[in-house]
């Protein structure tokens, strides 16, 4: 498949939440009661993102709902999508434009949260003689985007820049976001996106 195949309408191959449910990922009920378009536009986001880097769907752990109001959508160290009960309860079909990142739409928080996952996947995969408290302390800190923000670079001749303005430092946590901002621009642009968010995607197919 195409880098940014299906766009930022995230209405490519049929209902997110059916994909995920056939792949035998946790739906927790919780999600009944949010905006169903808004949901299903994430898990597409989130379903493109994997087959991109043609990395199984079970690889997301679970769809849940969080009062918390940090942020819209989240995934922690065990392949848990948390989605914001305040903002997916919108009665919208599409969130608002927002600047200071890569894809504000429904599906590009779905690619960017797939962006961690993509991450994590590889960590896993690249780091398999360290124990389970090494590794979560390896995505933790950002040492292992800062590794794949290294690779990039090397890919990149020498040179990253900004993604946006949320994933705009390769430097300490912040890695994490701008492997996860590279990941979002580039699909919802593919060739066309640009030349730091293709080398992020580049060096992290090279672990996988």
């Amino acid at each position: 498949m195409m880098g940014g195949r299906g766009s930022s309408s995230g209405m490519s191959g049929g209902s997110g939440i059916s994909s995920f449910k056939g792949a035998r990922v946790r739906i927790e009920s919780d999600i009944n009661g949010l905006n169903k378009a808004l949901v299903n536009k994430t898990l597409n986001g989130v379903r493109d993102t994997l087959n991109e880097f043609g990395i199984p769907l079970n690889t997301l752990n679970g769809v849940g709902v969080t009062d918390s109001k940090k942020a819209m959508a989240s995934v922690n160290g065990f392949g848990d999508l948390s989605l914001s009960r305040t903002e997916y309860s919108s009665k919208n079909s599409e969130f608002k434009k927002a600047n200071h990142v890569a894809d504000s739409t429904a599906y590009g928080i779905g690619t960017h949260e797939a962006g961690h996952l993509v991450s994590d996947y590889a960590m896993h995969k690249n780091n398999k003689g360290l124990s389970v408290l090494e590794k979560a302390n390896m995505r933790k800190s950002g040492k292992w985007d800062r590794q794949v923000l290294k690779t990039a670079k090397k890919m990149n001749g020498g040179s990253l820049s900004a993604v946006s303005k949320y994933g705009s430092s390769s430097k300490g946590k912040a890695a994490h976001e701008m492997v996860a901002e590279g990941v979002s621009e580039y699909m919802r642009k593919g060739k066309n996106a640009s030349a730091t968010s293709r080398a992020i995607v580049k060096a992290l197919k090279s672990y996988l």
